[in-house]
């Protein structure tokens, strides 16, 4: 519980200090928007490797992304969640990529892999379910259990434990109502606790569950 309570509350201050540097960005401050690409930079890799299987492809999309919001600063909106406006708008780049669409919105065929090489595993659903109480071995049984889902059962489990959105949000990233959202995780938990073998099903999965059943 007080876990939980003091991770919403460094949530809230990072979000706070993007918040600012946002504001910053938009009246032509350069240290300030490069500050806002170094500390968002690795997850828009990791949360568009889900989505994008050709690495350069995402690459480019996210360097345009960059370069766009530098040139259209000033006509910029305030925004409430940094983290958010750019996932979204890197989804958004993505889906419309001719190569995305052709590739049928297919996932990276190398999930543990591309992360490993961003290193993004330190916030990932992995490290977010099992809080570091799994052996390598138990978290290969998790890395399968995740694989086996659907792919966009992946991006709801990868937006909520790797990134830490809300349903309402990941919602309006998927394009889905709440109540879906909510469907789409219950039933990927679900899956996972049934691949899962009696021995990775420790007492800090237990406590994610014990959320959703």
């Amino acid at each position: 519980m007080f876990a939980d309570l003091r991770k919403e509350l460094l949530m809230e201050k990072d979000n706070q200090t993007y918040t600012a540097l946002w504001l910053l960005f938009k009246t032509g401050n350069k240290e300030a928007f490069s500050k806002l690409y170094q500390f968002h930079i690795k997850s828009l890799i990791a949360y568009g490797a889900k989505l994008c299987d050709d690495e350069e492809l995402l690459k480019d999309n996210i360097q345009d992304l960059f370069i766009e919001l530098w040139n259209s600063r000033e006509n910029l909106a305030d925004v409430d969640c940094v983290k958010f406006y750019l996932f979204k708008a890197l989804r958004y780049k993505l889906i419309r990529s001719e190569k995305v669409r052709q590739s049928q919105y297919i996932f990276s065929k190398n999930f543990s892999e591309s992360a490993n090489t961003y290193n993004t595993f330190e916030q990932s659903v992995e490290s977010e379910m099992i809080e570091k109480e799994l052996l390598d071995s138990q978290i290969s049984s998790l890395q399968k259990a995740i694989k086996s889902l659907t792919k966009r059962q992946q991006e709801a489990i990868q937006l909520r434990f790797y990134q830490g959105f809300t349903n309402d949000q990941i919602a309006e990233l998927m394009g889905m109502n709440y109540q879906s959202v909510s469907n789409l995780m219950y039933t990927a938990l679900c899956r996972i606790k049934k691949n899962l073998k009696p021995p990775v099903y420790t007492s800090a999965l237990a406590t994610v569950f014990h959320l959703f059943f």
